[in-house]
């Protein structure tokens, strides 16, 4: 038993030995040149050993006499090229953010052009025959990571990771692994208008938020409060519309204690208890007075754009400044009802009302003041 074993162990080391004697001695590793756009386009250029890669063997370990049988039997370097393109596409994964790319193959070695560099190599140096693959991708807006690995067949794949003029990476990828790389692409399209209607009332438009409040105050159902909301929304849709589109001059400086004077307006309307008998004229024309303030935000991006980016833009800003508001009217209905049932007898919304009506009288006076000594 033990000979038997001894046996065995001896013929696979001779076989070992063998296969790395007929390995052809010259193998490179194969390399890839990465490039990320700021627009989100990636392109990919990838070196590598096209025999080796075909006999499904690293370049190291793939066999002479295997890579000649390859290249100069009849047809068969055809029959392994058959579909080689699509494996290729297939285990070549990239991921922005942990979510798969996808590839578009733009150049594969075809089987002509791999004999006849390896041809002009010549008889010695045959093999290896590097010849380039290259794919594109779009990464979708906001990438902040890509990911790499190639296929296993490969080998180890030294990359050279760069972002337009920025910076570069140069790292080795083993099989079965991927690299990782920081891309950081800024936010495009209708996400980042959402973003910034979103943004221009959370977190930076608290006086916005306080008119929202007293919105709130205002109504005696949650519904009411949204629909308010929504009337205020499209009031100010309106102004944004028609100054971003030039059809109204944009608004000066003396806006903003217009709108610090709304809130307080809002205020006192929510201590009297309710808004004006019209219900939907008041959020409306506060709507219309906001929107001027919002098109100052709005209308310094949209130099050199064309209609279809315009639009995308009011939509975008509108619908995340509308989610930001149903946030605040939702969030104080829940506010309000725990402490209505904590303390029945506490006037809180009578309060909450006073407290934003004085802060909108104090910030139009600070306003106000601040444009009188402009």
């Amino acid at each position: 038993m033990n000979a038997r074993l001894l046996w065995r162990a001896l013929l696979g080391g001779l076989t070992l030995a063998t296969s790395a004697l007929c390995a052809h001695p010259q193998w490179k590793e194969a390399n890839c040149i990465a490039v990320v756009e700021d627009s989100g386009s990636v392109s990919l250029t990838i070196k590598f050993d096209v025999p080796s890669y075909l006999t499904g063997k690293l370049p190291k370990d793939a066999p002479i006499e295997e890579l000649d049988a390859l290249m100069r039997t009849p047809d068969a370097l055809e029959k392994a090229m058959d579909g080689a393109h699509a494996k290729f596409l297939r285990t070549l994964k990239v991921t922005a953010d942990g979510t798969p790319v996808s590839l578009e193959l733009r150049q594969f070695p075809e089987a002509g052009a791999v004999r006849i560099q390896c041809a002009r190599q010549g008889e010695a140096d045959r093999y290896p025959v590097l010849m380039n693959a290259r794919m594109g991708a779009e990464l979708p807006a906001g990438t902040r990571r890509v990911e790499i690995a190639f296929p296993p067949e490969l080998g180890t794949v030294f990359t050279n990771f760069r972002k337009g003029m920025e910076y570069q990476v140069v790292t080795a990828v083993i099989p079965g692994e991927a690299a990782a790389f920081d891309v950081d692409l800024p936010m495009t399209g209708l996400t980042v208008f959402l973003l910034s209607g979103f943004e221009h009332v959370i977190p930076a438009g608290w006086d916005h938020c306080l008119f929202m409040l007293a919105m709130f105050l205002c109504a005696g159902t949650i519904r009411l409060a949204l629909l308010r909301s929504l009337i205020f929304t499209a009031g100010h849709a309106v102004t944004l519309t028609l100054v971003v589109t030039g059809a109204l001059p944009p608004t000066g400086a003396w806006i903003e204690p217009v709108i610090a004077f709304t809130i307080a307006w809002a205020g006192y309307e929510a201590w009297r208890g309710a808004l004006l008998p019209v219900r939907w004229l008041v959020p409306l024309t506060f709507g219309l007075v906001h929107g001027l303030g919002f098109a100052a935000a709005a209308a310094e991006r949209l130099e050199g754009w064309d209609k279809a980016g315009i639009v995308v833009l009011l939509v975008g800003f509108n619908v995340g400044i509308e989610s930001a508001q149903v946030g605040i009217v939702l969030v104080s209905a829940g506010v309000f009802g725990l402490l209505n049932r904590a303390w029945p007898s506490l006037p809180a919304r009578k309060g909450a009302a006073i407290v934003v009506c004085a802060v909108g009288v104090s910030v139009c006076l600070e306003r106000a003041l601040g444009l009188l000594s402009l």
